[in-house]
């Protein structure tokens, strides 16, 4: 079968790109996969911003142009990652544009990400949605980003549902919500598409980084908002297992201040990203991605609270079964570090007991279920 995913394929993001590739690497076993190169303009200058423009001074605008030199290594990395391991479609800027792509496929599935948050897509929604064209539909762990739907998207978003196979969506409270505004249909709760590879198939991409790492160990920091615990305990880890913290930059976004005795690392790619976290002593992160990716290699690793987009975390800690393993106030000592290092190294014996084995059998089941439906669908027209 003929299959198109569509979602965020321009985002310079670490978590949107391995999810991408998750998804895209699974499906691949049995069907002829693609991803959807939609990137209209709006989504294009997200990453790519004016360096000089009248709104902004001097300064900052050589601040930028420095930046932007800095991480253009890491962008490289990205691009390369994406066209050596993905099969893109020819580039789609505009609505019509992507409905001839579409029209190509036995399928589209849309999802993983946040492919439904309007506050990202804006107008674009729509598209995501796959409203008004004609082709079988289905979503695989998509997201809304906040559990509500604007009231005057509520129409356009009950009515693009209705007209989907099959709907799955990433978090248990956005079923919750959409059960009841978009009545008639099943809504399947699925995992983040990074789960639906082993830890083997991770550590084997991560063979073909050649990244320098230190021999001895490392903390590893990954941060997606400033977090003075996470960098206090960076520190105080450091100086108790006498190595180093190396810190992984988000691409595209203004650096975090000063060093702080921490390595910061502003060229780590997709595959880079993976090799530091397979061999870090111990992990500490503020994103959900970081504690995926803790959590499948089984380190040792400290959460941190979000200030925007906690529960997702939260989520997945309770699959788990790892209760209070959050920072979520100020840090006044090092015991509670030292307890959650431990907890979370214990929680990967028995993985087959726990939540978390149950639903990720149950989202490749979907993924199975789904797609032998969709075959029949098409046999029978």
């Amino acid at each position: 079968m003929k299959i198109g995913i569509l979602t965020f394929n321009w985002a310079i993001n670490y978590g949107a790109v391995l999810q991408m590739y998750a998804e895209y690497k699974y499906l691949s076993k049995d069907n002829e996969v693609y991803v959807i190169n939609y990137v209209p303009d709006y989504f294009d200058n997200m990453y790519n911003k004016k360096i000089f423009n009248t709104q902004i001074r001097f300064r900052t605008a050589i601040k930028r142009l420095m930046e932007k030199f800095i991480k253009f290594e890491q962008y490289k990395k990205f691009e390369k990652f994406i066209h050596e391991n993905l099969i893109l479609t020819e580039k789609a800027k505009d609505r019509d544009e992507l409905s001839k792509i579409i029209n190509k496929f036995d399928l589209v599935i849309v999802g993983s990400d946040q492919v439904w948050n309007y506050d990202i897509t804006k107008d674009y929604i729509k598209d995501y949605l796959l409203y008004n064209f004609r082709c079988n539909k289905m979503s695989y762990a998509a997201s809304l980003g906040k559990d509500e739907v604007k009231k005057e998207l509520l129409d356009l978003f009950c009515k693009s549902l209705s007209d989907f196979d099959f709907v799955s969506l990433r978090e248990k409270s956005s079923i919750d919500y959409v059960s009841k505004i978009c009545k008639g249909k099943k809504y399947n709760l699925c995992i983040d598409p990074v789960f639906l590879i082993s830890s083997n198939e991770w550590k084997k991409i991560s063979e073909n980084s050649n990244y320098n790492i230190p021999r001895k160990g490392y903390v590893l920091v990954y941060m997606l908002e400033h977090n003075s615990n996470l960098l206090k305990t960076a520190r105080y880890l450091s100086k108790k297992y006498n190595i180093p913290v190396l810190s992984i930059e988000i691409p595209f976004i203004r650096f975090f201040g000063k060093n702080f005795g921490i390595k910061k690392l502003h060229d780590v790619g997709p595959i880079d990203f993976i090799k530091l976290f397979l061999h870090a002593k111990c992990i500490l992160t503020n994103s959900f991605h970081g504690t995926a990716f803790s959590l499948i290699f089984h380190k040792p690793f400290v959460s941190f609270a979000h200030s925007k987009v906690n529960s997702r975390m939260e989520s997945l800690l309770y699959l788990y079964q790892l209760k209070n393993v959050q920072i979520k106030n100020t840090l006044n000592n090092f015991e509670i570090v030292e307890k959650i290092l431990k907890k979370t190294q214990m929680a990967y014996h028995n993985l087959e007991n726990k939540e978390i084995s149950r639903v990720i059998e149950n989202s490749k089941q979907y993924l199975t279920k789904a797609l032998e439906k969709i075959k029949l669908k098409i046999k029978e027209v």
